[in-house]
């Protein structure tokens, strides 16, 4: 016991020791690691890409987070080169720096302007691989990194020929005479997550003559490929009666507005790459006791992701007469003046010109 003191005294006086005469770092030895995260999608012009490092120090981070220069590099000299079959094609993009001045000013990091990497191309291949490689620092740092693009991603031509929804019966009594909108989608090469989102569109009229438009997206859920190699079909469907709950939720019942109009509804599906989906995966909070947040990255020399999305985009959607006259006399939204003008509905109490 006594031998169990003596240490436990050393150890003490120790720390006193040191605490009086040396100042120390928890941090350690810095050392620069580059980031990097850049998505592309050959139905884009533009190609953005993030290219910093990560920085430590001995005050508060949160404060360095906001100071550009924490997270820049001097210099990064980065080329994309177009492969098929292992072997370079002849095309290659030299990246150059950008300020991009719409960065949300709510989060950890600088803002609202942020230095990005860019190159112009609208004619991207889907079926060759696009490799990385960036000079940090005039030599101080080498990246590289790889992917191919999501090809053969489609939607059912129902989709664009009928685009009059039908998302609730002629009478609804009870919810299940609500209607759904299906239809079919073809899953791309190297896809692996499909996030499904709709925009509906209305404008507001008040009672001092003025009107305002608005917009709101709701997110109807992402659904996986099996297996990025080897696509299948995915069947899409929209809920009739979550469309017109969540409208009630969305719009304000305001005294001064003495109409609303619909319209529109745009659909947007993304396709990410399998590597993307494993870095979203991995990315999500951890929640178990352990705490241990696991890691993904396909950046040689630096951590973050260099990937594809394919991001489809349809407008010019409405509602069926059956739908309109749900929204504007229906249970869920008959409070919130909705009226129509299509000609269709001239002969109808919630008809407006």
């Amino acid at each position: 016991m006594s031998k169990k003191l003596t240490l436990l005294t050393l150890f003490a006086g120790s720390l006193l020791w040191t605490s009086c005469e040396t100042d120390f770092s928890l941090n350690g030895d810095y050392k620069i690691t580059p980031i990097v995260f850049g998505l592309l999608d050959h139905t884009e012009t533009t190609h953005i890409f993030k290219i910093t490092k990560a920085f430590m120090g001995d005050d508060d981070n949160l404060v360095y987070a906001q100071v550009p220069d924490s997270s820049y590099f001097t210099t990064v000299d980065a080329q994309i080169t177009e492969y098929k079959n292992n072997t370079p094609t002849g095309r290659s993009w030299q990246l150059h720096d950008s300020i991009i001045s719409n960065k949300d000013t709510s989060g950890i990091f600088y803002g609202p302007t942020q230095k990005v990497y860019v190159f112009y191309e609208s004619d991207l291949d889907s079926s060759a691989e696009y490799r990385l490689e960036a000079d940090l620092n005039e030599g101080a740092h080498q990246i590289s990194a790889s992917t191919e693009l999501i090809k053969g991603f489609y939607v059912s031509s129902g989709v664009y020929q009928n685009q009059k929804l039908s998302l609730a019966g002629d009478n609804i009594a009870e919810d299940k005479d609500y209607k759904n909108w299906i239809f079919t989608l073809y899953e791309g090469e190297n896809g692996s997550r499909y996030s499904y989102k709709y925009t509906v569109h209305w404008t507001e009229y008040y009672d001092n003559s003025t009107s305002k438009s608005f917009s709101a997206t709701r997110n109807n859920g992402d659904k996986e490929q099996e297996d990025p190699e080897s696509p299948g079909t995915q069947v899409a469907s929209f809920s009739g009666l979550d469309f017109y709950t969540w409208m009630a939720e969305i719009i304000p019942d305001d005294p001064n507005v003495v109409k609303r109009t619909f319209d529109g509804l745009s659909l947007r599906i993304t396709a990410a790459h399998y590597n993307f989906d494993q870095y979203m995966d991995v990315a999500k909070p951890v929640s178990s006791i352990a705490q241990v947040q696991p890691e993904f990255t396909n950046i040689n020399g630096g951590l973050g992701l260099f990937s594809s999305r394919l991001i489809l985009d349809v407008s010019g959607f409405t509602l069926n007469k059956a739908s309109r006259k749900e929204l504007c006399r229906g249970q869920h939204t008959g409070a919130k003046v909705f009226c129509s003008s299509d000609p269709e509905d001239i002969a109808e109490n919630y008809y407006c010109p």
